[in-house]
C-alpha cells in the first residue's frame, strides 16, 4: 500500500496546502498548493481534498492517509457543514471507496508539514515510473498497517532514531515476511526474527518487543536473499 501525508500552514492570510505520497517502490510524489484561506481546519480539509483529487485522477487505490488534525477527522466523518461548505460532503466516503484508511499522526512525524512550511522546490518522481506491483511477485508478502505507537518502539528497538512512519511500516512488513510465526490465537499473531517479536492484530502491527534469542539456523538469510532476487526480477 502507499502511505500519504497531508497538512497545511497559514501565513498572513494565505494557506499553504501540501500532500506527500510514498509508494511501495519508494518513489515519492510531493505537491504544495497556495490558496486564500485563514481557517486552519478548512485548509486541512482542502489539503485532503486535493490529495483525493490526485488519487482519483490517476486511479491510485489501497493506501493509508496520515494527518494531524483530530478535529478535521471528526468533521469529515460527521459531515460538518462548516467543512463541507468548501469540500464535497462525500470526501470520507470516496477515500474509503479507494480503500484508503485515515489515521492520525503526531505533527512532528508528518512529512507534509515540512513541505507546506518550506520555501524551496522539492522534486517528485515521474508518475509513469511508479511501480504499484513492486511486491506482487513475492508470494505471501504482508501488506499490514502500523499502529502509530509502534513507531517509537521501532526507533528504539532497532536503533533507527530518525525513521519515518512509512519507513517503519515498510521495514516491519519485510521483517514479518522473513520471520517465524510463533503464536496465532483469536486474530492475534506473533512473529519472531532473531530476538525481536512483532505482534499483529488483524491487519495492523500493534507491538514490538525483545526476547531471549537462541540461534535456530540461517533460514532467514536464505529468505532474505530470495526476496532480493524476486524484487530485482
Amino acid at each position: 500500500m502507499f502511505v500519504a501525508y497531508t497538512d497545511c500552514s497559514i501565513k498572513e492570510g494565505t494557506a499553504f496546502l501540501a500532500f506527500v505520497i510514498v509508494f511501495e517502490d519508494k518513489r515519492v510524489i510531493r505537491r504544495r498548493i497556495v490558496c486564500n484561506e485563514t481557517d486552519s481546519n478548512i485548509a486541512e480539509a482542502l489539503a485532503i481534498n486535493e490529495l483525493l483529487s490526485f488519487l482519483c485522477r490517476y486511479n491510485f487505490r489501497d493506501g493509508l492517509l496520515l494527518f494531524d488534525s483530530n478535529g478535521v477527522k471528526k468533521q469529515l466523518k460527521k459531515k460538518n457543514r462548516l467543512i463541507h461548505k468548501y469540500i464535497p460532503k462525500d470526501t470520507y466516503r470516496e477515500l474509503r471507496g479507494l480503500n484508503v484508511r485515515t489515521q492520525l499522526i503526531n505533527r512532528k512525524l508528518n512529512l507534509a508539514h515540512r513541505i507546506c512550511r518550506c520555501d524551496k522546490y522539492l522534486p517528485s518522481h515521474p508518475i509513469s515510473l511508479i511501480n504499484r506491483k513492486y511486491y506482487q511477485s513475492v508470494e505471501n508478502y504482508p501488506d499490514l498497517y502500523l499502529q502509530p505507537s509502534v513507531l517509537k518502539e521501532y526507533r528504539e528497538i532497532y536503533n533507527k532514531r530518525s525513521a519515518t512512519f512509512h519507513e517503519a511500516q515498510m521495514k516491519l512488513n519485510k521483517k514479518i515476511w522473513l520471520a517465524d510465526l510463533v503464536e496465532d490465537l483469536d486474530g492475534v499473531k506473533v512473529y519472531q526474527l532473531h530476538d525481536k517479536r512483532i505482534k499483529v492484530h488483524g491487519d495492523t502491527i500493534v507491538k514490538i518487543s525483545k526476547v531471549n534469542y537462541v540461534p535456530i539456523g540461517s533460514h532467514w538469510r536464505v529468505k532474505n536473499t530470495r526476496l532480493k532476487k524476486l524484487l530485482n526480477t
